[in-house]
């Protein structure tokens, strides 16, 4: 670590330019190359993997993603002859767009159910051709402006499904931009230095920076969720000023002790540095455990975070120590300047509240060791009680369309209907078939069901489905 930190101090307009080559080749590739997210969640060997798989085996034409285009009319009904006439020629615009396999309209046919019983919202099933993570962004998007198009100041037209959802904006990356500027200020109230307390900063930004543009690349070669690089940015983030701000803190206590830039910066790699790439590497570690997992959606995530892991610990022990070279003594304040200029070099002695505290544990280890156990077991108690679920649509933020779809279908048919199960079985002779006549009504009665549909054969009557609606909403506890 020694030698590798004295070579970037020596050469350390080598060091940056290279750091800055990289960063620009990568991130030019990576415009050029263009994203390829997946959002494939297929989880094989599962219950409702081997349902999923059931379906698209005997219902081939359900294999596309559905999605939905809710419409609610201030007053009146939907039914009125204007708003059915705006919204029949909309879904038949809707219908012959490119992507689109087919729309279910509740003015006619199998889709008569879809009003509500106040007359005021209704709500139209679009169907593409392929599942959401193969849907071109540009036809999902031609749909909504297609459904957009019919709203008036009466109607309101919002969409909502996984399709939709490719055309909303992520909102940029405020929370990290408010994030990094916090962490400016808190540096420079802690080091008195504009420099010092920018360059943690920058070295996680080249570093997290490089690597979210090769996990734009990394795309190409695996499946990679959209989320990935977000959770690639803030663990990268984190860990890379953590890490600059160790060593730059090592830094700062050796040019104190009257070493040279050189040498202050050579110790703080060749100690500090040690600590971070042991850390770095346990973060990796506990990364790519979710491989053992087995579920394909995760294996791009824990890769491309771990890059993001690796990426900022190689920034953090080479390009930190060039930057730290350059602006040499300008890493002390100038308080801590003027004080090592008139007082000389100031042996470094462990002082202030965890100096004292670190001697307390070390004094009463045993009893300490109990306690922080016990502490640790009864904030691991909650988590027998733990209820798991997953985000939905009704997490968007209320501006969003598919958000405001959520709730138009929740006010209007019930908070069931925008998560409704699926039951698909084998059918093997006329005793399967008596019994799945009989199971709708059974479910009906069932507590907790708000709707039940018919049940569908295929063309060879070999599988069957039916969609069952709870009463409460897709994230409760209830519908568990």
């Amino acid at each position: 670590m020694a030698a590798l930190a004295r070579w970037c101090v020596q050469r350390r307009l080598v060091t940056v330019l290279l750091w800055l080559l990289a960063f620009a080749g990568i991130t030019a590739g990576a415009a050029v190359a263009g994203t390829t997210y997946s959002n494939d969640y297929k989880v094989p060997g599962t219950e409702s993997g081997r349902a999923t798989e059931l379906l698209h085996e005997g219902f081939p034409q359900l294999g596309g993603d559905s999605d939905t285009v809710v419409w609610h009319t201030a007053s009146g009904s939907v039914r009125a002859a204007d708003v059915e006439q705006t919204m029949s020629r909309t879904l038949d615009r809707i219908e012959n767009l490119p992507g689109v396999a087919s729309v279910t309209s509740p003015y006619d046919g199998p889709g008569t159910g879809r009003v509500s019983e106040d007359g005021r919202t209704a709500y139209a099933t679009v169907t593409f051709d392929d599942q959401a993570q193969d849907i071109d962004k540009g036809e999902a998007q031609a749909v909504v402006d297609t459904a957009k198009s019919a709203e008036t100041d009466g109607l309101q037209v919002e969409l909502g499904g996984s399709a939709v959802g490719l055309t909303q904006s992520s909102g940029g990356h405020l929370a990290e931009i408010v994030g990094v500027a916090v962490a400016a200020v808190v540096l420079f109230l802690a080091f008195g230095s504009l420099a010092a307390s920018l360059l943690p900063i920058a070295t996680a930004l080249v570093g997290v920076g490089t690597a979210y543009a090769g996990i734009v690349l990394l795309g190409h070669a695996m499946t990679v969720a959209d989320f990935a690089p977000m959770l690639g940015m803030l663990i990268g983030l984190g860990v890379g000023i953590d890490y600059a701000l160790f060593i730059v803190t090592r830094h700062r206590r050796g040019l104190k002790r009257g070493l040279s830039v050189t040498e202050a910066a050579t110790n703080a790699v060749a100690t500090t540095g040690r600590a971070v790439v042991f850390a770095g590497a346990t973060v990796c570690i506990a990364l790519l455990g979710m491989l053992i997992l087995q579920l394909g959606f995760l294996n791009g995530v824990a890769i491309a975070a771990s890059l993001t892991v690796v990426l900022t610990v190689a920034a953090s022990v080479t390009l930190l120590p060039s930057l730290l070279s350059f602006i040499g003594m300008r890493a002390l304040s100038r308080r801590e300047r003027r004080r090592l200029a008139e007082h000389g070099p100031e042996p470094e002695l462990p002082t202030g509240f965890a100096a004292r505290w670190s001697a307390f544990v070390e004094r009463h280890p045993k009893v300490l060791g109990v306690v922080a156990l016990v502490v640790m077991a009864v904030l691991a108690l909650p988590t027998f009680s733990l209820h798991l679920g997953t985000s939905d649509q009704g997490n968007d933020p209320k501006t969003a369309t598919t958000r405001q779809a959520y709730d138009l279908l929740a006010d209007g048919f019930g908070p069931g209907v925008n998560g409704p199960l699926t039951l698909v079985t084998k059918v093997d002779g006329a005793e399967d078939k008596l019994a799945l006549d009989n199971l709708d009504g059974t479910l009906q009665a069932t507590e907790g069901v708000a709707a039940v549909t018919p049940v569908t054969f295929d063309s060879g009557g070999h599988t069957a489905y039916l969609t069952v609606v709870p009463e409460s909403s897709p994230q409760s506890k209830q519908t568990s």
